[in-house]
């Protein structure tokens, strides 16, 4: 049986393409009604994707 190979997720942002592991190196943001929002460090936004 094959087994998936795990790594660190890791995110990038879909504006400015910054990347890297999901970890400290990313901000958060509270929306009141969305609650707690990635944000990247570099350009601000929260258009984040999260991939392996």
């Amino acid at each position: 049986m094959a087994e998936k190979a795990t790594g660190t997720a890791r995110l990038t942002c879909l504006r400015c393409g910054f990347e890297a592991p999901v970890g400290d190196e990313w901000n958060e943001v509270e929306h009141p009604p969305l609650g707690t929002l990635t944000q990247c460090p570099e350009c601000g936004s929260t258009n984040i994707h999260s991939h392996e």
